[in-house]
């Protein structure tokens, strides 16, 4: 079921020092009355440092936000709060934080981090957790919002918690009593398929921790005021065991109270702008997971520490368009600082909000929560267990890159967070050992972009008849990729493509075809011309009628010439069938989301990663229709007419695209 959205959500993140003063929260509201529209709710901070603080902080400060809630209440706003620590994230202003004989969390050496603490430490849930969330809770705030200190990662300690009281949930979950040795062996020894069903129990572990949490924060709150929206912030958690759709679940309650969202990540400075298309794919993967029933979906737009010349207003803007076209329906503001001058610093910024509202709305009212479609990166809860099944396994760093494709999404083609609405998936290195045989046949009959080691990791569970090759070694001096005489290289064939192994380092898989119909696509050669691999990229059509294609050859980095884009776009093309719903034909560098409504249309958001304008931008869309209507950040509307077509895409030529701007098109 399609939940509506009427209009962006939009919020502001209000710093502590800024509400308990009344002179500093007056000239806060005023600012915000001033560019009224801009924003509808303020979130205010628990605190201004990131380990929890002592309930005496609390219980005394708690009179002065209730009456600041009922102060922005009065003005016109929703009001809630911000819980910055309930576990906490590291180790910041110990004298001045919770302090007491709770468990730490812990790393595999035993070693701690004194500002965050254990949820499985019943005492410190009991003592510390539930006697917080009443104090909140009572101060009558429209929601609460949990900070993303709920995780693993803090401090110096890795990204999972060995402390005693973690240790003895695993034994309750797997039967076997662990330490944190024996633990480390069981995590990294023995076959693969044992070493990856234990990691997978471990995830599970993780996921039951924040879980057991959640119920009891919930009913500590709702046993106050049903009527509190519960909301989490978040981050990609393939280290927890991104456990999304079951955390709504609990926070929403017996009840199912409305339940909000903020997901976030890294872009705190525009010091390298296609970070933020980075960050978008990682809201996108994190909606993804989230119910239908969640409606408020705010990503972050994060300036920490807020100086005002540390990102653009442009960008600022700019964020929160593309994240909308990633998923969520608005956007949270973590924009304002503790003790400058906020209408000198911010009210630039906040003006342009404004200003944007309106586009905004437009982009969460046309797409609501509609999925994705295009091409899925191969991802689910289960990932972080299929990482260095042949090493060591702690988790980040050594954890999966969630950006490796992330090029071929520079180039025009849309990405699928989810697999529901994908046409095709990629898959890279062990990915594949994280998905059930059901759903690894499921992609197989449809269409699967592979790497060296994905092939291997694909032949090794015993798809071999379905892949169509195998990798008979590597080659990591000199390779240069020459394109080959074939209908997907057409126009490009003969083009060489050199990564410059000297510099980037990246072996070249040599692919051997083990099947009749296997095809190769492109050859690897050194710098005299002699062959270093007879085929270093090759497709199959297999007997499921699914369609494979294996590139060995700096298969996720490099693809940004357009002899390799055009490659791209047609092995796109050629493994969806020509299915996938849109992608740019023209050489641009662009961010792509496709969805369609319940009415045929297709919904398209484009963004320019470029720092140039983009100039006939030219899409093909598998549509009937014959116009686009696009709409700019300026609610300029233009109407766009079909100039031709190519198979069952019709081609469009949008108006010119400044960089890092955006566009709304749907099909008429």
């Amino acid at each position: 079921m399609e939940h509506k959205i009427e209009k962006a959500f939009m919020s502001i993140r209000i710093p502590t020092q800024r509400w308990m003063d009344k002179i500093m929260f007056t000239e806060v509201l005023d600012l915000l009355d001033a560019n009224k529209g801009a924003v509808d709710e303020l979130a205010l901070f628990s605190g201004f440092t990131h380990p929890p603080l002592p309930l005496e902080t609390v219980y005394n400060y708690a009179p002065v936000m209730k009456e600041s809630i009922l102060t922005a209440k009065a003005r016109g706003y929703s009001c809630g709060v911000n819980i910055l620590s309930t576990m906490g994230h590291h180790n910041e202003n110990l004298e001045n934080s919770l302090k007491g004989d709770y468990t730490r969390r812990t790393g595999l050496d035993g070693k701690t981090c004194l500002g965050s603490f254990c949820p499985n430490d019943e005492s410190f849930v009991r003592e510390y957790v539930v006697p917080l969330y009443t104090a909140i809770a009572e101060t009558e705030p429209d929601f609460i919002w949990i900070d993303d200190d709920v995780r693993s990662g803090h401090g110096d300690i890795g990204s999972d918690c060995f402390c005693d009281k973690c240790l003895a949930e695993f034994t309750k979950l797997s039967g076997t009593l662990y330490t944190r040795e024996t633990i480390a062996d069981a995590l990294n020894c023995g076959e693969i398929k044992e070493k990856l069903a234990f990691r997978k129990l471990w995830l599970q572990s993780k996921r039951n921790t924040v879980n057991r949490l959640f119920v009891t924060i919930e009913k500590t709150v709702h046993g106050i005021n049903p009527g509190i929206k519960l909301s989490f912030m978040t981050g990609e958690r393939y280290a927890d065991g991104y456990d999304f759709d079951t955390q709504a679940g609990i926070l929403a309650g017996p009840a199912k109270q409305e339940v909000m969202w903020r997901p976030g990540g890294g872009f705190y400075r525009d010091t390298i702008p296609k970070d933020m298309a980075g960050k978008a794919h990682d809201i996108g993967r994190q909606i993804a997971l989230l119910p239908q029933e969640v409606r408020s979906i705010q990503s972050e737009i994060e300036n920490f520490n807020y100086e005002a010349l540390g990102k653009s207003i442009h960008i600022n803007a700019a964020e929160v368009s593309a994240y909308i076209a990633a998923g969520c329906t608005g956007a949270a503001l973590n924009i304002m600082n503790l003790y400058e001058d906020i209408v000198l610093e911010k009210g630039p910024l906040l003006k342009e909000i404004k200003r944007q509202r309106p586009f905004y709305d437009a982009l969460a009212s046309t797409q609501g929560r509609l999925l994705t479609q295009g091409v899925f990166t191969g991802w689910n809860k289960d990932s972080e267990a299929a990482c260095n099944l042949r090493n060591k396994w702690f988790g980040p760093p050594e954890g999966i890159d969630p950006h490796f494709a992330d090029e071929w999404f520079e180039i025009g083609i849309p990405m699928a967070y989810g697999p529901e609405q994908a046409q095709m998936a990629m898959f890279r290195s062990f990915s594949p050992y994280s998905f059930s045989e059901k759903e690894l046949l499921g992609w197989l009959a449809k269409g699967v972009y592979l790497d060296g080691p994905a092939l291997e990791t694909l032949n090794e569970m015993g798809y071999g008849k379905l892949t169509g090759f195998k990798v008979t070694g590597y080659e990591d001096v000199d390779c240069i990729e020459v394109l080959g005489d074939h209908p997907l290289n057409a126009g490009q064939q003969g083009r060489m493509r050199d990564c410059r192994q000297s510099f980037w380092k990246c072996p070249c898989a040599i692919l051997e075809p083990t099947a009749d119909g296997a095809q190769c696509l492109a050859k690897a050669v050194d710098y005299g011309g002699k062959i270093k691999a007879a085929c270093s990229m090759g497709i199959f059509e297999n007997k499921l009628g699914g369609r494979v294609c294996v590139s060995g050859y700096y298969p996720w980095s490099f693809v940004l010439s357009h002899s390799k884009s055009e490659q791209c776009k047609n092995v796109v093309r050629w493994l969806t069938k020509d299915t996938v719903p849109a992608y740019v034909s023209s050489l641009h560098k662009i961010g792509l989301w496709a969805r369609e409504n319940a009415y045929g249309q297709k919904i398209l958001t484009i963004l320019n990663q470029s720092m140039d304008i983009a100039e006939g931008l030219t899409l093909k869309v598998l549509t009937d229709k014959i116009t686009l209507r696009v709409l700019d950040k300026n609610m300029l509307e233009t109407v766009v007419p079909c100039t031709g077509s190519d198979g069952g895409y019709n081609v469009f030529v949008l108006p010119a695209l400044p960089a890092w701007s955006m566009l709304l098109a749907v099909t008429e």
